[in-house]
């Protein structure tokens, strides 16, 4: 039996962005949430009601899907 220890090479990373997120103050809280979807000046945690900071995080890169058809009656936009 061998052991073969694998190394991830740049072609195996996942394209990752930097966003703009607002995460929890408190330390044993793991919450986040993206900067566009938050409508309030300084937000509280969703989970534990604490404040929250601005900060950043590294996210992979999804495909935006785009071109969607929407049927509105019998026509399509």
């Amino acid at each position: 039996m061998s052991t073969s220890t694998s190394t991830v090479t740049e072609e195996q990373k996942p394209e990752v962005e930097q966003i703009e997120i607002w995460k929890c103050k408190e330390a044993d809280c793991k919450a986040w949430v993206r900067k566009e979807f938050v409508t309030e000046a300084l937000p509280s945690c969703p989970l534990c009601k604490n404040p929250m900071i601005r900060s950043y995080k590294h996210v992979p890169v999804t495909a935006k899907k785009g071109n969607k058809k929407f049927l509105v009656g019998k026509k399509r936009f």
